[in-house]
């Protein structure tokens, strides 16, 4: 069986917010039972270590969060979090108490956020980054610069940090900075969800789907990588079915291979331009 880096278990495809940045799926909402959860626990067995529990929505929202995390303790995954933060407060005792989460990513280019939003994230940083890794993170950068709502954030946080003159240039330097213990900056360009439809289309190309990750949809679709919130590349239903049924999906070893020769397969995949990162480091 494969052995998996990671494996995204996407609990709710449901937001509170509406942002620009992040493409909105046309799938039904709904949030993944803890009962269901469980299933795709049993069923992943040892296949990973590491459960990543988003591919959209916003994973805070679910209202078994807890329950879920206390899951992911009992069959021995750590869980990382990626989060708009708007609920950071709300949710902290429950983080606090999780022996099962290992880092916390906040997408600080989300919109619509309240008032209070910087400084009810810089509160319960304070405390969680006492157990967990936590990042601030801003991938809407235009050709590594921050647009204008950016800027404003970054400025926040080097003065609630009290960050020196050598901080702020190595900020704007490199894509991911130590602030301080547990605490990290990371920055990336925009880049364009994966959609036939988009003007961007490249045949070449590499990239770590179905090598190193998986991910699974709120109704349990397994699809290649977690950019592909439609899913479009459905390889398979992994409360209906098994993973050793849907590993043997003759598209997977069709897509790995294709990638292994920077030879893209599939129709999505070429119209996605994140794979581009993985080229960069692979060459």
């Amino acid at each position: 069986m494969t052995h998996f880096k990671k494996v995204y278990i996407e609990i709710t495809n449901q937001c509170n917010l509406s942002c620009s940045f992040c493409k909105n799926n046309q799938r039904d909402k709904k949030f993944m039972t803890k009962e269901e959860v469980e299933i795709l626990l049993q069923k992943l067995g040892s296949t990973t270590d590491y459960l990543y529990l988003h591919v959209k929505g916003e994973p805070l929202l679910h209202p078994q969060l807890k329950e879920i995390l206390e899951l992911a303790n009992q069959y021995g995954k750590k869980v990382n979090i990626t989060t708009n933060g708007t609920l950071l407060k709300e949710k902290e005792e429950i983080l606090w108490n999780s022996p099962a989460i290992r880092q916390i990513n906040l997408s600080l280019h989300s919109e619509n956020q309240k008032e209070t939003y910087l400084e009810d994230i810089f509160s319960s940083v304070e405390r969680l980054s006492q157990k967990y890794s936590i990042v601030y993170r801003f991938w809407t950068l235009k050709n590594g610069n921050f647009d204008k709502k950016s800027t404003e954030m970054v400025e926040k946080i080097i003065q609630e940090y009290h960050l020196s003159t050598e901080m702020v240039n190595k900020i704007k330097r490199e894509s991911n900075v130590k602030i301080k213990n547990n605490l990290y900056l990371n920055k990336a360009n925009l880049f364009l969800w994966p959609d036939i439809h988009n003007s961007y289309q490249n045949e070449i190309g590499y990239c770590h789907a179905l090598k190193d990750q998986i991910a699974i949809l709120v109704d349990g679709t397994v699809v290649p990588c977690c950019l592909d919130g439609e899913g479009v590349l459905n390889l398979g239903n992994l409360l209906t079915g098994t993973l050793e049924e849907i590993l043997k999906n003759p598209k997977i070893e069709q897509m790995k291979k294709g990638f292994q020769n920077r030879k893209v397969s599939e129709e999505l995949c070429k119209h996605c331009n994140f794979k581009e990162k993985f080229d960069r480091k692979k060459n």
